[in-house]
C-alpha cells in the first residue's frame, strides 16, 4: 500500500480509535481511583477488583496504538500549514483539533506506572535465600468435589512426597479412593466433605472452628509435633462469593450467568472471622486452603496484613491456580485466571521455595511450598 493512501486509511479510523482509547482510559482510571479509595461492597466493584491486574494489560496496546495513530494520521505539512493559518484567522474557533488530547496519552502513562508496581512488581524474580537447615513441604490443593477419579492426584501427591497434604473438597466416600495415602501418612484428620489433611507428624491436638453460624461453616485446626517443635496448622475452605440461586444451593453450577450473581460479602466475613481466630494463635502456624479469593480482591490485603503468603516470599510470577481449562471444557491452551489457593503462614517460618504443580484432574491446580524454622 502506497504510503499516501496509508495515511489517508490511517485518518480515517484515528477518530474512532482515538475515541475509543479515551473512554477506555477514562474508565481504567475512574476504577483506579475507586480502587485507591478502597470502595466495596458493590458487586460490580468487587468483581472487577477480582480481575485487576487484566483492566491494565490493553494498556500494552493503546499506548503505542495511540501514538501511532496520531503519528500515521497527522495531516501533510502543506495542509497543516494551512489549517493552522485557517484556525489562527477562525474568529468562533470552532475548528476541530487534529491531534488526540495530551491528557489520553499521559493518563496512559500514569496508569501503566500504577498497574506495574500494583500487578506487575509483586511477582517479579526476587532471590531466595537457600535454606539453611531441614525444611518440611506442604501441598495445599483441592481436588473438586465432583471430580471421580482422584487416582492420577494421588500419584503426583505421592510422587511429590510433601510433609503436610491440605486438601479441599474431600466429598464424603472419598476414603477409599484415598487410600493410598492412608497408606504412606501415619497421621489423618479432617472435616467430612471439607477439608482434609495428611502429615507425616504426629497430631497432638484436634479443634473445630466455626466461622460462621447460619448456614455454617467450619475450619479445621490441628497441633503438630514436628521433631519436637510444635506447629499449628488450619485447614480452610471458604465460599464462592455468589449469591445462592436457591436456599440450598451449592454453587455447583458456575456459568457466564455467575456473574450476575457475584457477591463477596458472604465469603468475606467467613475470611473475617478465620483471621479473628487466627489472630489470638500462639503457636508458629501454617494457613492452607482454597480461599475462593482473588490476590487482587481488596480483602487479599487485609489477610496479608495479618499472615505471610508464601507465594509472595519464593514464588516467581503469578502463580495462577484456577480454573484449571481441560477441567471445565474449554481448550488447553487457556491459562488459569486467578490465583486462589494459599499458603500463608507466621513469620517463625521462611518460605524457601514455592511452585503451582500440574493439572492432575482438578479444576484447581496444587500449590507447594517448602519451609525452614527461622532461628529463634
Amino acid at each position: 500500500m502506497p504510503w499516501s493512501s496509508l495515511q489517508i486509511f490511517l485518518r480515517r479510523i484515528s477518530t474512532p480509535i482515538r475515541h475509543l482509547i479515551s473512554l477506555y482510559t477514562l474508565l481504567v482510571t475512574l476504577f483506579t481511583l475507586f480502587r485507591l479509595l478502597r470502595i466495596s461492597g458493590i458487586a460490580v466493584i468487587d468483581l472487577a477488583n477480582t480481575f485487576a491486574p487484566y483492566w491494565f494489560m490493553p494498556l500494552v496496546v493503546t499506548f503505542p496504538l495511540s501514538i501511532i495513530v496520531t503519528r500515521g494520521g497527522a495531516l501533510p505539512a502543506e495542509h497543516a500549514r494551512k489549517r493552522l493559518s485557517r484556525l489562527s484567522k477562525s474568529v468562533d474557533g470552532k475548528d476541530a483539533q487534529t491531534h488526540p488530547p495530551r491528557w489520553s496519552v499521559l493518563l496512559q502513562i500514569c496508569l501503566i506506572a500504577i498497574g506495574l508496581y500494583w500487578f506487575a512488581a509483586p511477582g517479579m524474580y526476587r532471590p531466595v535465600e537457600p535454606p539453611h537447615g531441614e525444611t518440611f513441604s506442604v501441598v495445599t490443593f483441592n481436588v473438586q468435589g465432583s471430580n471421580h477419579e482422584l487416582k492420577q492426584a494421588t500419584d503426583w501427591l505421592l510422587e511429590t512426597a510433601p510433609d503436610l497434604i491440605v486438601l479441599q473438597e474431600t466429598a464424603p466416600g472419598y476414603d477409599q479412593r484415598l487410600a493410598p495415602l492412608y497408606d504412606i501418612y501415619a497421621h489423618e484428620d479432617h472435616i467430612e466433605g471439607s477439608a482434609r489433611v495428611f502429615s507425616h507428624y504426629a497430631i497432638l491436638e484436634r479443634e473445630i472452628l466455626r466461622i460462621e453460624d447460619e448456614p455454617g461453616l467450619e475450619a479445621l485446626r490441628l497441633l503438630l509435633n514436628q521433631d519436637g517443635r510444635e506447629l499449628a496448622v488450619y485447614a480452610a475452605h471458604f465460599t464462592l462469593p455468589l449469591k445462592p440461586r436457591a436456599q440450598f444451593d451449592l454453587y455447583v453450577d458456575i456459568g457466564p450467568e455467575a456473574l450476575l450473581r457475584y457477591d463477596e460479602r458472604r465469603r468475606n466475613a467467613q475470611i473475617r472471622r478465620f483471621l479473628e481466630v487466627a489472630r489470638v494463635e500462639a503457636k508458629p502456624y501454617v494457613v492452607a486452603g482454597d480461599f475462593n479469593m482473588s490476590d487482587a480482591s481488596l480483602i487479599y490485603d487485609e489477610v496479608a496484613a495479618q499472615m505471610q503468603d508464601a507465594w509472595r516470599g519464593a514464588g516467581v510470577g503469578a502463580g495462577r491456580t484456577w480454573p484449571v481449562a481441560e477441567a471445565i471444557g474449554l481448550p488447553r491452551v487457556i491459562h488459569p485466571l486467578l490465583r486462589i489457593d494459599y499458603v500463608w503462614h507466621s513469620a517463625d517460618l521462611r518460605p524457601t521455595s514455592a511452585a503451582v504443580g500440574e493439572a492432575i484432574g482438578s479444576d484447581h491446580l496444587p500449590v507447594t511450598v517448602d519451609f525452614e524454622w527461622r532461628p529463634s
